[in-house]
């Protein structure tokens, strides 16, 4: 794998530092072309959510390196969950919130070195379906929580602007 140096939007030392080498991965990278619960790709929800995990782990005095990189790691599963709008919807829903944890393990173990704490953040992440273990985990999986509000509010936002938009049009 040729090295790339990743330039983030985020200007923080620390966490560029700690993030480049999973960033910088030709794997990884596949996680830009997957959309997440609005516009934005799988990659930049996962940045964000490794962020808002550091900052908060820094300023406790927690496993802040362990936020990073189970934050960037918790959804490298690089497949996109399409939501079939069906009775199947919860069930399939169900289903991949269960697998999905699994499977970005499966990846990120395949491609980086993890030590416990990181596992646990990524295979918990999907509380009440997975069950961190540890302070750090907790926090990367109400981080991921957190944004993910944000993110289907957005989406929602934009759904009701469309709609809009086609009613006043006719």
């Amino acid at each position: 794998m040729h090295e790339r140096k990743i330039i983030l939007k985020i200007i923080d030392y620390r966490f560029n530092k700690i993030a480049n080498e999973i960033l910088s991965h030709d794997e990884y990278d596949k996680m830009k072309m997957i959309t997440h619960h609005s516009d934005n790709s799988v990659y930049e929800h996962s940045l964000m959510v490794a962020y808002y995990s550091y900052l908060i782990a820094y300023k406790s005095n927690l496993d802040w390196k362990s936020c990073i990189r189970g934050g960037l790691l918790h959804d490298f599963h690089l497949y996109k969950f399409e939501k079939k709008h069906s009775i199947a919807l919860i069930k399939d829903s169900v289903k991949h919130a269960i697998n999905h944890p699994k499977i970005a393990y499966e990846n990120a173990s395949k491609h980086f070195d993890l030590n416990s704490k990181e596992k646990d953040i990524i295979v918990g992440h999907m509380f009440p379906f997975g069950l961190p273990k540890s302070r750090e985990a907790w926090i990367v999986s109400l981080v991921d929580k957190y944004i993910a509000i944000f993110e289907y509010c957005d989406n929602a936002k934009k759904s009701i602007a469309r709609s809009w938009k086609k009613a006043f049009a006719k």
